[in-house]
């Protein structure tokens, strides 16, 4: 049996994870307005838009980090 090493070519560009500065801009989202209002536009959203809004919420939902 041979073992053949895969070293993995992102010849797209495209960053593995979600690590992608600019996801909420090019998805059209804004992080602009309360967390009831951020979920009720991704209710009415579809796709990255829709995940965007929801991580916005979360984003403002969340507790403050210690000593920031």
């Amino acid at each position: 049996m041979r073992v053949l090493e895969v070293v993995e070519n992102f010849a797209d560009g495209k960053k593995k994870g979600k690590s992608r500065p600019g996801r909420v801009k090019k998805s059209g989202a804004s992080c602009n307005g309360s967390v009831t209002s951020l979920r009720k536009k991704a209710k009415n959203a579809s796709g990255e838009k829709a995940k965007m809004y929801h991580w916005c919420a979360n984003m403002k939902g969340g507790r403050k980090k210690k000593g920031k």
